[in-house]
């Protein structure tokens, strides 16, 4: 069993094959949100990815306000209301080229690199659903991202099935990115042209 060990530049080495670590770029727009934490928004994604076994990937996050999202929900998706999370692809590149939208099943790492694709959050609306939940706000943005981050993978909810195995991953995720340490366990085992995946999360 070959095992992996890093070093001082942060790259991982599996056995005779370097691989970079994930990295999560945060952005806002019509901010600043009260009680909200970049840093911590960049934590909950970045194990995430470890949780998937996904190193040398690009994830960028936008937090953002109702009006801004309005507006990409009305430009992308011909939807003239706010949501609460968007999440865009990058076309054939990666995984999503070779996967059936919302086909079920784990998430194959090795399919991964570069940019994964935009998750763009909603903090506005994200504050309401968490009141209306009563919960705290981290913890409804943790699982939009969550949501958002599968679209970005190829999963989604059109189907009953796929509604149930999209919810229990994203369950699943956000478990990881509130857990104190980080186990890149998995499930299981150059930037295209960006689409929009339909975004309501459970």
């Amino acid at each position: 069993m070959t095992g992996k060990r890093k070093d001082s530049s942060g790259m991982t080495h599996r056995g005779n094959r370097l691989t970079a670590p994930a990295v999560v770029s945060i952005t806002t727009q019509g901010g600043p949100f009260r009680g909200v934490s970049a840093a911590a928004v960049r934590r909950r994604a970045s194990k995430m990815l470890a949780h998937l076994a996904l190193e040398g990937v690009e994830l960028s996050v936008a937090l953002v306000n109702d009006p801004a999202i309005h507006e990409l929900n009305r430009t992308y998706r011909r939807k003239d209301k706010p949501t609460d999370v968007l999440a865009f692809p990058m076309s054939d590149q990666n995984g999503a080229g070779s996967r059936k939208r919302g086909r079920r099943g784990p998430v194959d790492p090795s399919a991964w690199h570069g940019l994964l694709g935009d998750v763009i959050v909603s903090i506005d609306t994200a504050a309401r659903q968490a009141a209306e939940r009563d919960r705290p706000l981290l913890d409804e943005i943790t699982m939009l991202l969550g949501h958002g981050l599968l679209h970005l993978l190829g999963y989604d909810h059109k189907t009953d099935a796929e509604e149930r195995e999209m919810t229990a991953l994203t369950r699943e995720l956000e478990v990881a990115a509130a857990s104190r340490g980080s186990s890149p366990t998995g499930f299981g085992s150059q930037r295209g042209d960006a689409r929009p995946k339909k975004t309501r999360a459970p």
